[in-house]
């Protein structure tokens, strides 16, 4: 098969092509059936291996330059010159040989039915031929008596071919309506899938926008009461010692818990599903997260179409981030940073990387950190890789991607 046609089965070509090749294939050995008893009788067994010859020169056509009606038609046409051949030096149409003529219509059938209905008509004119030159060719009158003549042969060889022909031809149309109409039904149930699919994606994105509003008015109200109670709280009792530390300490997880609450509500947005929304959205927060100390944050993409991340992706890839970036402003002592994210295919890498010296790690001391980063990447399939540069360091995941929806 063709290189575009070997493992692509809704090429358009691909149904034609595999029989073409299947039917060269199978006929290819099978040919070399005749050529040793005949060769034993002392007949003619060079036209066999020049056929055999040439149906391997149509697979190598097939295969590398991606047509075979030339290469065939060329061994079509052979074809009958050796078998008129064999006929005119043993009988005419009264020749065994003619029986070859009725072998190769069924494989031309088979092939290809164009070629098919070609190699009906083909025989009928070569019978004819065969007929006239019997008549010319002064063979014993009390021979052909017993015979029955060359108009009876003629007629028989014609008639059989017309039946065998016929029927082979029907066969293979009815055989063809049959796979057409399974293709047609596979495609009427792909669409039909895929509908469903959209359907229930909609479905799942409305849902999605709805909690995230829901969650966001109701839960995003209490924690700005909770914080504005506690802020009264910190002005009436804050000079109390043992008092203020609480109310701080409430005000503290209160804007923490409403910090990452914005996180887990832009992931139930459907765009978090899209890399590019997912790198704007780590964009916008890396250049306010970093200007808070004075380091300079600049951001590099490709461009990514048609394709989306795994529906818990893109949170996960926050948290990493986040942790990452915080760990540069904590450990690394960094003037600049850059966040990045590359496609190729299958798959996006996402990287930050920075040009500070960071502090050597206290092996007393566990890093959960790094260990979060790592867990998460392994429970959602990602590579992650840490690399210490000569200014800097880099870290790097790689997510999968499929085809957007």
């Amino acid at each position: 098969m063709p290189q575009g046609m070997r493992y692509n089965a809704s090429h358009p070509n691909h149904h034609e092509f595999r029989i073409v090749v299947s039917t060269c294939l199978i006929g290819l050995p099978l040919m070399l059936l005749f050529p040793l008893p005949l060769y034993s009788m002392g007949k003619p067994v060079i036209g066999y291996l020049i056929n055999d010859l040439l149906v391997i020169i149509t697979l190598f056509c097939i295969r590398f330059l991606g047509h075979y009606r030339i290469p065939m038609t060329i061994t079509a046409l052979v074809t009958y010159f050796i078998i008129y051949d064999w006929i005119k030096n043993s009988g005419l149409i009264y020749s065994s040989n003619v029986s070859i003529l009725h072998m190769y219509l069924l494989c031309a059938i088979w092939a290809d039915k164009r070629y098919g209905w070609w190699a009906i008509f083909s025989n009928l004119i070569l019978f004819v031929f065969i007929y006239n030159q019997t008549l010319h060719a002064g063979l014993d009158v009390q021979m052909q008596r017993t015979l029955g003549g060359p108009f009876y042969a003629l007629v028989m060889n014609c008639l059989i071919t017309l039946f065998f022909g016929g029927f082979l031809a029907y066969l293979q149309f009815d055989q063809e309506r049959d796979r057409l109409k399974i293709e047609n039904l596979k495609e009427q149930k792909i669409t039909m899938l895929d509908e469903a699919v959209k359907k229930r994606t909609e479905q799942l994105n409305n849902m999605r926008e709805t909690i995230a509003t829901d969650f966001h008015d109701e839960t995003g109200n209490m924690l700005s009461a909770i914080t504005r109670q506690a802020s009264l709280l910190k002005q009436k009792f804050g000079e109390q010692h043992d008092v203020g530390p609480i109310v701080e300490s409430i005000i503290k997880n209160s804007n923490g818990l409403y910090a990452s609450s914005k996180d887990f509500l832009w992931h139930l947005n459907h765009d978090s599903d899209n890399p590019q929304e997912l790198f704007d959205y780590m964009t916008a927060y890396g250049q306010f997260y970093y200007n808070q100390f004075d380091i300079a944050f600049s951001s590099s993409n490709d461009e990514c179409p048609l394709v989306q991340l795994a529906p818990s992706a893109a949170l996960n890839i926050i948290y990493i981030f986040k942790e990452a970036m915080t760990n540069v402003v904590k450990h690394a002592e960094a003037r600049e940073v850059l966040f990045e994210m590359r496609c190729c295919s299958g798959q996006l890498t996402y990287s930050i990387q920075d040009d500070g010296n960071w502090k050597s790690a206290d092996i007393n001391e566990q890093h959960y950190g790094l260990a979060n980063m790592e867990r998460r990447c392994q429970k959602n399939g990602f590579e992650f890789s840490l690399s210490n540069q000569p200014a800097g360091t880099r870290i790097e995941i790689i997510v999968p991607t499929s085809t957007a929806v």
